[in-house]
């Protein structure tokens, strides 16, 4: 018998829940393989190219069979229609796929100069390429060594300046002395590797000119001498006066540039400098007059003693200090060893314990 509902009760409603919430359950289940299904058999969007784009906005996926088409990015031409068409294929891949549809747009190729040579830095002419020029020995070059093809609106593109050209190395004639002149005096252009000589002037006071530098440049470049002019002065270092010392090598009534004179100390007296000094354009003596000193002459190394570099031991640790290095690094070698027998042992306790625990329950 069916058990009577009291007055005024309404009856369950339990089952139309749960039904409700399967068919809804049910709905999305089938949502989701739907839209699995629909996902797993179609294709992604491509991967972006540098040269070329989808001519239409790009859609989250694509079905089987559908096509995209493309179109040439800002400063790429069409060079292959066929390849502007990639179509999705059952594989979920796309066909055909290539960035080779459109090219760069290129600068006009530029020729060498006469007597000079050309690099492309980047080995193309295309835009945003690099050419670099220069010339052979005894030409210059005549304009801007670096170009680059710059591109101009969507399909053109054009070298950043004119092509240089080189010309022949000419030098104006080398800089005058004062009281001196340089052969050649009367050439008003030097060629390119062409050399002139300077010399000093006769005086006629009691002291001659003494030419300072190098007597002879040469032209290396445009209007560019390979170095500065000499020049021609008087020089007269003072006679060499060493107290407790005497002149040895180098007597002279007069000591103009570049003389030499060497010098020693007396008996019982050491030098402190250089034995050999010349005598500079400033009349001066170089490196100085050294001074003798009193005394025996010092055995002391000058240079730092060997110990004060790596790998050399240190003659002032004596051998206790040695001994006690060594005694540290055995008795590290020797806990380590205690440690790791005292580690086993606890471990073989562990175990044998836990042995006999078992041995126990299973009687």
């Amino acid at each position: 018998m069916t058990e009577s509902l009291a007055p005024g009760t309404a009856p369950p409603r339990r089952r139309k829940t749960y039904s409700f919430w399967w068919c809804l359950l049910g709905i999305c289940a089938e949502a989701v393989f739907f839209l699995l299904s629909t996902f797993s058999d179609a294709c992604e969007l491509p991967p972006p190219f540098e040269a070329m784009e989808p001519s239409q906005p790009p859609k989250p996926y694509y079905e089987v069979g559908e096509k995209i088409q493309y179109k040439c990015k800002k400063g790429y031409l069409y060079l292959l229609p066929f390849l502007m068409i990639a179509t999705c294929e059952p594989n979920h891949t796309w066909v055909p796929i290539s960035d080779d549809g459109c090219v760069r747009v290129q600068c006009d190729i530029l020729k060498k100069p006469l007597h000079g040579s050309i690099h492309y830095i980047d080995g193309r002419f295309s835009w945003g390429a690099r050419v670099h020029f220069s010339c052979m020995d005894g030409y210059y070059l005549v304009g801007m060594p670096l170009l680059h093809c710059v591109l101009k609106g969507e399909e053109d593109a054009y070298w950043s300046g004119p092509t240089p050209h080189c010309e022949k190395v000419y030098c104006s004639p080398p800089p005058k002395i004062k009281n001196g002149t340089h052969s050649f005096t009367d050439i008003d252009v030097f060629k390119y590797r062409e050399a002139v000589i300077y010399s000093c002037d006769h005086n006629p006071g009691p002291d001659q000119f003494s030419l300072i530098g190098k007597n002879m440049i040469f032209c290396t470049d445009y209007n560019t001498w390979s170095s500065k002019p000499p020049e021609c002065k008087v020089v007269k270092c003072p006679h060499p006066v060493l107290e407790n010392g005497r002149q040895i090598a180098g007597f002279g009534e007069k000591f103009s540039y570049e003389a030499t004179v060497i010098l020693e100390c007396v008996q019982g007296f050491y030098m402190n400098g250089s034995e050999r000094v010349v005598c500079g354009a400033n009349s001066t003596w170089e490196p100085g007059i050294p001074t003798c000193l009193k005394g025996p002459k010092p055995t002391h190394p000058t240079k730092p003693p060997v110990y004060n570099y790596p790998g050399y031991p240190n003659p002032h640790r004596g051998i206790f200090d040695q001994e006690i290095d060594n005694w540290i690094i055995a008795l590290i070698i020797i806990t380590s060893v205690v440690g790791i027998i005292v580690i086993c042992l606890i471990i073989y306790r562990c175990l044998k314990h836990r042995k006999k625990g078992n041995v126990s329950e299973a009687t």
